[in-house]
């Protein structure tokens, strides 16, 4: 598995044949960038390996992983920031085998090193800039020596917010000892690349709620996803 590399198509449709609800849950990127890191997962740490998720929203990927026989944890203070849920309770009740802290990773004020891979699925770009050393600070001294960390991250790849994605991906990419280079060569081997998966115009509909389209236009958005140590 690459340590930087693109959502595709193919995977997608693999993620249909063999995930069956997982891959079709809301119907936009983020089917995809489950299904992803449930791979990813799967193929990095057996059964019994302690897991935690940053900033799960609905726990779907915690929930299977659980019943998987993972230890899986979620840090996610459910207020509503970054346009994430607040249905705290309701997701205590219906994912019973997951273990929830109510709080923000890089705001811990008690966290021992305990954990042998720490992801998060569509989260990070919605962490600000002057934000991101802290949150890493509070994954390594979160992570287990020689934990892994794996991440499926939202990039606009072109239109408005472009430059600050790329920055965003940047520091991404350091905390997770990848080097700049191959981030680059993923993101120019993505922009040409047919099998590229790309936000649907549907799914940007659907993101754009009631917000006017002059205020809210279409970007090309894809999934970079990370595997870092």
């Amino acid at each position: 598995m690459p340590r930087v590399a693109v959502g595709t198509v193919a995977d997608h449709c693999d993620s249909v044949d063999h995930f069956g609800p997982l891959a079709t849950h809301q119907g936009d990127m983020k089917d995809m960038q489950r299904c992803w890191v449930m791979k990813a997962i799967l193929a990095t740490a057996h059964p019994g390996a302690k897991l935690l998720e940053i900033g799960a929203g609905e726990p779907v990927v915690a929930g299977l992983l659980a019943r998987l026989g993972y230890d899986v944890t979620i840090i996610d203070p459910y207020d509503g920031c970054g346009n994430g849920p607040t249905s705290f309770d309701h997701y205590c009740s219906e994912y019973p085998d997951v273990r929830f802290r109510r709080e923000y990773l890089n705001e811990l004020t008690v966290i021992e090193p305990e954990f042998d891979v720490i992801y998060s699925i569509s989260v990070l770009e919605h962490v600000p800039l002057d934000n991101m050393a802290n949150l890493f600070e509070g994954v390594r001294k979160a992570s287990v020596e020689g934990a892994v960390y794996i991440h499926a991250v939202d990039h606009v790849l072109r239109g408005i917010g472009s430059d600050y994605h790329l920055d965003m991906l940047t520091h991404v990419a350091a905390d997770c000892h990848i080097r700049a280079s191959d981030l680059a060569d993923a993101l120019d081997f993505a922009a040409d690349d047919p099998d590229t998966y790309f936000l649907s115009a549907e799914a940007h509909n659907r993101w754009r709620g009631a917000t006017p389209y002059e205020q809210f236009p279409m970007r090309r958005c894809i999934s970079v996803q990370f595997r870092g140590d």
